[in-house]
Parts: C-alpha cells; structure tokens; sequence
C-alpha cells in the first residue's frame, strides 16, 4: 500500500476547491488512500483527516456526515439519541462523539453535522429521512458540497434524495417505530424511512452515474496515496440524477 503525509492531505483537499466558509458532506473511505505516514493509531487517521478540514474551513465552515444507526431497525435496538454507536463508520462515530457536534433525531437515518450552521442542518428536523425539512434538504438549501474520501463521487446519500423525489417504484417509504429515548425520556413519535422493497434483489450501477458526472465536468479531484478525493456541488449532483431519474426510473440498473 502507498504512504502519503498531512501535508498530501492538505494539498489534495485545496486543490479539489476546500477552502473557508463552506459546507460540506462528507463520504469516506480513508482506508482506500493506503498508510498515513503520521499515524500512531487507527483513531488518528480520523482525527487527522477531521482536523485538517476543519483548519481550512475555518471557524464559519460546517462538517457534516451519515450517523446512521441500521441495527435499530434491523435488530430492533434501541435509539438512545447521545450514545447509540453510528454504524456509518469509524469516521462517522469521531464526528458525532466532538464536542459541539449535533446529531438529527431520526432513529435509523440520523446525521451529523459540526461547526456554523449545524443547527440549521440537523435540529427542527420532520420526520422523513430524506424528505422537506430533513438534513439533506437543509443542506442543500444552504448550496453545500459534498466530499468523497476515496469514495467513488456517485456514492452519496444524495443519490436516494434524488430516488425519494422521483418516486422510484423500487423503494417505499416505511414506518419506523423503535424504542426511542432521548434527555432519559422515551419519543414516542413515528418516523418515516425511505427504503427499497427488502425482496427485490437490485444492485445500483453507481458508475453510471459517475460518466454523465464527468461529461458534465462537475467534479474536481486529486489524488491521494492509492485513491483519490473528489468534491462537488451537492444541487448539480442532485439535479443531474434526477434528469437521469425522469427519463428512466431505472437508469440506475
């Protein structure tokens, strides 16, 4: 596996356009980039990749990710808003246990988000995951950019707002009602999650995808150690699935 530095880092993230002030999504896969040359520990590459965005967004960026929690629902676990561990990742878990950090309340789809307009991004949410009012929506109101770490930039949440818009026949939106307790008082209130039939087998062809990105020539991206970092506008991204969406319910297969 390659090595790469801190200083790598900050170069790849400035040249794919981070910079002060903005908001951004984050989807990672650090450990497709290979081996940190400053890291100690596993918890460092978290906190060294966190740490480095922060420093270029500066005091008015925000930082936000999935901390979603799939074995509630699953397994049927409780949802204790402060404490139920994210299952979107190591990376998810470092950002929603910082100090400051605000998590949105759905049981099954909650996000994460740090820094200025935290608040607007996930507290006062409704109830639907991806629908009017939940964090993806807040987000793209306030013209956020997504960041992919290694990730492949046509994996992102965004992709199932766009779903959830177009009304795709594959997916439905389900009632979720889980033990749910936040401040040491149980919620009884139901959430709604937009979800895909569980007897369908479909498989996303995300690369799809990813060539209509690159003839649209949105996306910036760096290389870093064995992967690559990409960024872009989280609006265009959304509007162009959903064009794709419109003229083919099932363009994503």
């Amino acid at each position: 596996m390659q090595k790469y530095s801190e200083k790598e880092i900050e170069i790849a993230l400035k040249k794919v356009g981070l910079r002060k002030n903005q908001i951004i999504y984050i989807n990672p896969e650090i450990y497709k980039f290979g081996i940190l040359k400053e890291a100690k520990n596993r918890n460092d590459y978290f906190k060294i990749f966190f740490n480095k965005i922060k420093k270029i967004l500066g005091k008015k960026g925000t930082i936000t990710t999935n901390s979603y929690t799939f074995q509630t629902l699953r397994h049927n676990k409780k949802f204790i808003y402060g404490k139920t561990i994210s299952s979107s990742g190591k990376f998810s878990e470092y950002v929603r246990t910082r100090k400051g950090a605000i998590r949105s309340i759905h049981p099954v789809f909650s996000v994460v988000s740090y820094g200025k307009f935290k608040k607007k991004i996930c507290s006062k949410n409704s109830f639907s995951n991806y629908g009017f009012n939940s964090p993806y929506d807040n987000f793209l109101k306030l013209n956020g950019q997504i960041l992919n770490l290694g990730m492949n930039p046509a994996k992102n949440p965004f992709l199932h707002v766009a779903e959830f818009l177009a009304g795709v026949p594959y997916c439905y939106n389900k009632l979720t009602k889980v033990s749910y307790f936040k401040n040491n008082k149980k919620n009884n209130n139901f959430f709604s999650s937009f979800v895909r039939y569980a007897d369908l087998e479909i498989k996303r062809d995300h690369n799809k995808i990813l060539k209509k990105m690159l003839l649209e020539q949105f996306v910036k991206s760096s290389p870093l150690g064995s992967g690559d970092i990409y960024m872009f506008d989280a609006r265009k991204y959304l509007n162009l699935v959903l064009r794709l969406l419109s003229k083919d319910q099932f363009f994503l297969f």
